[in-house]
């Protein structure tokens, strides 16, 4: 038995590319409604502690073209403060405040890169979840998908849970010395306590659109083939007839469960019943 988690959806256009054809394009954190969502900071005065000549000079080059000797003038200078002062003047520049405060600004920029390095699939260990339903299934009128991940899955490697913390990951000295291989999964995996209702697992894969060479071409999509992944589907119990009739017939040629999500009589609950003809 594997790990079975939910994925929240809706009707949108192509959205049968996922349903059936079980096409999956992670997302970039920078668009998830979490403004925190894979948010990190740096651990206090940590620019005094990790940077080296070279890591001056590659910050440098972000915000001029520097020619070799100004190079040598950081990589040598007794005052490493003076010499990145009169580098920036020289190109018409300066430096606002203390090159610490520089250097933490520098860092602070790169929360997004960082952020944006990644893609991340929403995955949750719940189906009948009251918040998820009205929030990521247009108000009860979408669908769930569920999934059953194996050991063996090209992507369970890439699966973790994600921790719920009133703390934002706090990037150390050592993290970035020893360049843990670990520490992108506690970025991207790491939510607010406000957001543990949605018992959220995530598929978390580099950006390739980043990092793929030139040659190929920049509008190709990276997806992952959830298509075998797929055991069942739970329709909204809002969902119109439309789109109900469409998923019971592509279960039925396609050996998938499917169930009704009905709200309660009584209470503020969702149950599932399973569709017996499919």
């Amino acid at each position: 038995m594997g790990i079975k988690l939910y994925r929240y959806r809706t009707f949108k256009k192509n959205w049968k590319e996922e349903a059936f054809d079980g096409i999956v394009e992670p997302s970039s954190p920078l668009y998830f409604n979490d403004p925190y969502d894979c948010d990190f900071c740096f651990q206090e005065d940590i620019s005094d502690e990790i940077h080296e000549r070279k890591d001056y000079v590659e910050m440098v080059k972000k915000y001029i073209p520097l020619r070799k000797e100004e190079q040598d003038r950081i990589l040598h200078a007794d005052d490493i403060e003076r010499a990145l002062r009169m580098v920036f003047w020289a190109h018409g520049k300066s430096i606002q405040g203390s090159v610490k405060a520089f250097l933490r600004n520098d860092m602070s920029e790169m929360t997004n890169e960082l952020r944006d390095a990644v893609r991340v699939v929403c995955l949750s260990e719940t189906y009948d979840s009251m918040l998820m339903w009205g929030h990521y299934a247009m108000n009860h009128t979408g669908y769930c998908i569920e999934y059953e991940f194996e050991k063996d899955d090209i992507c369970y490697s890439n699966l973790h849970p994600v921790e719920y913390t009133k703390d934002r990951y706090t990037i150390s000295k050592n993290d970035i010395i020893d360049g843990k291989s670990d520490m992108i999964y506690k970025i991207t995996c790491r939510k607010a306590e406000a957001w543990s209702y949605e018992k959220e697992w995530r598929i978390v894969t580099e950006n390739y659109s980043r990092t793929r060479s030139l040659e190929v071409d920049p509008k190709t999509r990276y997806v992952l083939d959830l298509k075998e992944n797929i055991k069942a589907f739970y329709l909204g119990a809002k969902i119109n007839e439309k789109e109900k009739s469409e998923i019971i017939q592509f279960a039925k040629k396609n050996n998938r469960i499917v169930y009704q999500m009905i709200l309660s009589a009584n209470t503020y609950e969702l149950r599932a019943e399973r569709i017996d003809n499919v």
